[in-house]
């Protein structure tokens, strides 16, 4: 096989594997992003939804910021001086809030 047959083949292994990875931050940010704005009032910091997604900051701000624009989140100051997010409320039918989704 010649060189640039195998850096392609490099090239489109990386090219996927990449893509579960973020196919599975993805899917970890918003099921950590739903389950802190139900559970925290629908307010939300930074460092909670690193924590619960187990991702990293730059990646967490770039969500939240996405979330922010489409959702017309808003952030806010503590008196302690921590940034966090607020959401609008989060209405959900009992039949879901009782499935514990």
């Amino acid at each position: 096989m010649g060189l640039i047959e195998l850096l392609i083949l490099f090239g489109l292994g990386a090219g996927t594997v990449g893509f579960i990875n973020n196919s599975n931050r993805r899917k970890r940010l918003e099921s950590a992003f739903y389950q802190l704005l139900r559970q925290q009032d629908s307010q939300i910091s930074l460092i909670q939804l690193m924590a619960i997604s187990q991702v990293n900051s730059q990646t967490a701000k770039i969500f939240l910021d996405e979330q922010m624009r489409l959702l017309n989140g808003i952030p806010e100051v503590d008196d302690d001086g921590d940034t966090f997010y607020r959401f609008p409320k989060l209405r959900l039918p009992d039949s879901i809030v009782n499935d514990d989704w």
